[in-house]
C-alpha cells in the first residue's frame, strides 16, 4: 500500500490534520488503536479565552477560538453532527481576594468578563458567599461524537487501521518511510503523550500533566451553561451527564484516576453543590505538554519525511484547529509555520536526539 501520509493518532489533532489533507485531495493513513483513556477523550471540551485562577486572556484566543469554532462548524456540516454550541462560564466567585480580581478584570477584559444581572437565581443549586461572574466569547465542544464520527468515516473508507503503532517497524529511506507493508512520503505523529518516548521527538521539552475528571449525574442542573468555582469546573457530558474536573498534577506518581484528586473534588463538590449528585465514573489521561506552553508543529528538521502535531496541553481543542491547518498548509504548499510553534525552534535539542 501507498500513500502520501500516515498519521498516527487520531485524538483531536490527528482527526483535524487528516481531515485537512484529505480535503486537499491527500492520500493518507491513520493509526490509532482506539484507547478511551486519551487525553481528547477524557477532557471536557471547554474553550475559555480567559486562562487560570489569575483571569488572563488566553495565548492569541482572538484568533485561535474563532478559527477553531469555524473548523469545528465545517466539520459537523461534513459529518452531519454539530459538535460546537457558544456556552457561557457562570463563575462562582470563591473568596475576597477573588471578588477584587474580578472587579478589576471587568475593566480590563470587558470583552469576555461580565456581571451577573441577579446572582440569586443560582441559590437554590449552589453554595456561595462571594458573587457571581459570567466568562462569555465561550464554547463547550461534543468531543466524543465527533471523534467517533470521523473514525467512522475513516473505518468506513479503509483509512483507519486500529492497532498501537510499533516504533521498530518505522524504515526510513530517501523517498520517505515504510511502516510494515505501507510505503508513505512522510509520517506525522498526533499521538500525545506516545510521542514524548519516540527516537525522534523525545528530546524535546515535555511537560506531562495528569488530568483527572469525575463523570457526575446532577439531575437538576442544566446542561446549557459552565459552571466554574475556584479550579473546578461542571461541563455538559455525554448522556445527560456531567464533566467535573481538573486536575493538573506534573508529579503525578500513577497515569491512573487517585483517590486523592476523588476525595478532594467531593469535598468541593459537597460544599458548592445543594441539589443531590451521583458519581458514575472517575476518569484519569495524561496531556502531551509542552514547558513553555506552546505546541510542537512541524516537520522535524533533520528528517523532513517525519512530523509533529502535539504538546497543546489544556488547550488542545482552542489550540489544534488552528495549527492543523498551519501544518497542513506547510505540507502543501512550504507556507511556514509560526515561529512559537514551529517544532524547528528546537533544532539543536532534537539533532542531539
Amino acid at each position: 500500500m501507498h500513500c502520501d501520509y500516515i498519521i498516527v493518532g487520531q485524538g483531536i489533532c490527528g482527526t483535524l490534520l487528516s481531515r485537512k489533507l484529505l480535503q486537499a485531495g491527500k492520500s493518507l493513513l491513520i493509526i490509532d488503536n482506539g484507547s478511551p483513556t486519551t487525553a481528547s477523550r477524557c477532557a471536557g471540551g471547554i474553550l475559555n479565552p480567559i486562562t487560570g485562577m489569575r483571569m488572563v486572556r488566553s495565548w492569541l484566543a482572538e484568533e485561535l477560538i474563532p478559527t477553531a469554532v469555524s473548523e469545528y462548524i465545517a466539520a459537523g456540516q461534513e459529518l452531519g453532527g454539530h459538535y460546537i454550541t457558544p456556552m457561557p462560564i457562570t463563575e462562582f466567585l470563591h473568596s475576597r481576594e477573588h471578588q477584587e480580581l474580578y472587579a478589576t478584570k471587568l475593566n480590563t477584559e470587558s470583552e469576555y468578563i461580565q456581571t451577573v444581572a441577579d446572582g440569586s437565581l443560582w441559590q437554590k443549586f449552589f453554595n456561595y458567599s462571594y458573587g457571581v461572574g459570567s466568562i462569555t466569547g465561550s464554547y463547550h465542544l461534543k468531543v466524543a461524537p465527533l471523534l467517533a464520527d470521523w473514525r467512522l468515516k475513516m473505518l468506513s473508507n479503509d483509512l483507519l487501521i486500529t492497532e498501537t503503532l510499533d516504533i521498530a517497524e518505522i524504515k526510513l529511506d530517501i523517498e520517505g518511510i515504510r511502516y510494515k507493508d505501507i510505503n508513505a512520503e512522510k509520517i506525522i505523529f498526533c499521538d500525545g503523550v506516545t510521542a514524548a518516548h519516540n527516537p525522534w521527538f523525545h528530546m524535546l521539552p515535555w511537560s506531562k500533566d495528569k488530568g483527572e475528571a469525575l463523570i457526575v449525574d446532577i439531575p437538576n442542573l442544566a446542561p446549557t451553561e459552565l459552571y466554574k468555582q475556584g479550579s473546578l469546573t461542571i461541563a455538559p457530558w455525554q448522556n445527560g451527564l456531567f464533566w467535573v474536573g481538573a486536575a493538573h498534577d506534573w508529579k503525578y506518581t500513577s497515569p491512573h484516576p487517585s483517590d486523592a484528586f476523588k476525595r478532594q473534588t467531593i469535598a468541593q463538590l459537597n460544599d458548592w453543590l445543594i441539589i443531590p449528585y451521583k458519581i458514575v465514573d472517575h476518569i484519569a489521561a495524561l496531556r502531551p505538554a509542552n514547558i513553555d506552553r506552546k505546541p510542537f508543529v512541524g516537520l522535524h528538521p533533520t528528517h523532513n519525511n517525519i512530523g509533529i502535531l502535539n504538546g497543546m496541553g489544556g488547550k488542545g481543542f482552542t489550540m489544534a484547529p488552528y495549527f492543523a491547518t498551519q501544518l497542513a498548509n506547510n505540507l502543501l504548499n512550504g507556507t511556514p509555520i509560526m515561529p512559537h510553534a514551529d517544532v524547528s525552534r528546537y533544532r539543536r535539542m532534537l539533532n542531539l536526539g
